[in-house]
């Protein structure tokens, strides 16, 4: 019946009928299951851009929607679990029908999907069960974790923890970009894994960018002190507050001229300590301005400012005028459209450009 409590509350707070006390309970399972939070920020999106016309249509949808995941038995697992539900709609006011219509295919989805990745990770590892929560481009998602640890996943990003996250360790995986502000706990580091570094804390702020497809990653620390662990290099870098660590994804050769020709050559990962970058007049970092809904980039290049405005507004870039990938941008976006971002950076650094659906042209 939990869940059942659960999506009725979301219908209530997103339809802005839900009274304190519904809040707080709400917050309450939200904190007991973290893994969750796709299934809210999916309901979230769909909420904003399918309302129904009038509560009957909302009601009618809501109903064949329910029929039709009852019929598949894909909702909750087994029908006992559905038709709650179904007697409890009585009792449910129409203003908030519309939310309603909405979450059952959330639900219905996010729990068949939720089920297949833990099973998928049974299968890897028997007796390891992994919770998997991602963010789709465009969108972004605050998780409160069981420690009460806080993380604002950025678009096209994913983490990855053991169920039993917080009770003998706090140990995660990214891909893509975070931030954290992580409860202290001197007893249990919190441990983030990535593909190129290995980040330790015992309770700070702090952000971590690790997307695949960039040629860098790196950690930006805000408060406190941070241990990184550069893979494939002895030693550990400890940062600074307003200091980051820049590492460069693709490692360099070592060139030892003692080495004969046909002796491997040791991959040193290159990196570098950076002061962190703020725009004029502007107290929030560069590198965690996504959190406070910014679109900010400062003296970065165009293929990579380019990267960021594909997770931001969910399309794809194309460079057909290679030169200008390197133009050396800056500048800050909010509420602005795409077509208005563009035409911003037009005017102030000169490239032509055009948008066949989901994909911008550079010319």
């Amino acid at each position: 019946m939990d869940q059942e409590k659960f999506w009725v509350l979301l219908s209530k707070k997103l339809s802005a009928e839900a009274f304190p006390e519904e809040l707080k309970e709400l917050e309450h399972f939200i904190l007991e299951h973290p893994d969750w939070q796709y299934a809210i920020q999916n309901m979230e999106d769909l909420w904003k851009h399918r309302q129904p016309k009038d509560d009957m249509q909302a009601e009618d949808a809501y109903m064949l929607h329910l029929h039709r995941m009852n019929e598949k038995n894909i909702l909750f697992g087994n029908a006992s679990t559905v038709m709650p539900v179904i007697t409890f709609k009585k009792r449910i006011k129409k203003w908030y029908w519309s939310a309603a219509a909405v979450l059952i295919l959330v639900a219905g989805s996010f729990f068949a999907n939720y089920k297949l990745n833990t099973t998928k990770g049974n299968q890897a590892q028997p007796g390891f069960q992994l919770n998997e929560i991602s963010t789709r481009s465009g969108s972004k998602s605050q998780i409160i974790l069981a420690d009460g640890s806080v993380v604002w996943l950025n678009a096209g990003s994913k983490i990855s923890y053991n169920k039993d996250f917080g009770i003998a360790k706090r140990e995660i995986i990214l891909t893509g970009e975070a931030f954290f502000d992580i409860t202290k706990n001197p007893e249990m580091p919190f441990i983030i894994h990535t593909s190129v570094i290995d980040i330790k804390v015992l309770g700070t702020e702090f952000n971590v960018k690790s997307y695949p497809s960039d040629k860098t990653t790196e950690t930006s620390l805000i408060r406190g002190s941070v241990e990184v662990f550069v893979k494939n290099r002895v030693g550990k870098i400890i940062l600074k507050p307003n200091e980051k660590l820049v590492v460069y994804n693709e490692p360099e050769i070592s060139r030892n001229k003692n080495l004969q020709q046909n002796e491997t050559r040791e991959k040193i990962p290159l990196f570098a300590i950076k002061q962190l970058n703020y725009q004029n007049n502007d107290t929030i970092a560069v590198e965690t301005s996504w959190t406070h809904n910014k679109l900010s980039f400062k003296n970065e290049l165009f293929a990579d400012v380019a990267k960021k405005m594909e997770r931001w507004y969910n399309v794809n870039f194309q460079f057909d005028n290679k030169n200008k990938e390197n133009l050396l941008m800056y500048g800050t976006f909010t509420t602005e459209t795409l077509q208005e971002a563009l035409e911003a950076l037009v005017f102030s650094f000169s490239f032509r450009y055009r948008i066949e659906h989901d994909k911008v042209i550079i010319y």
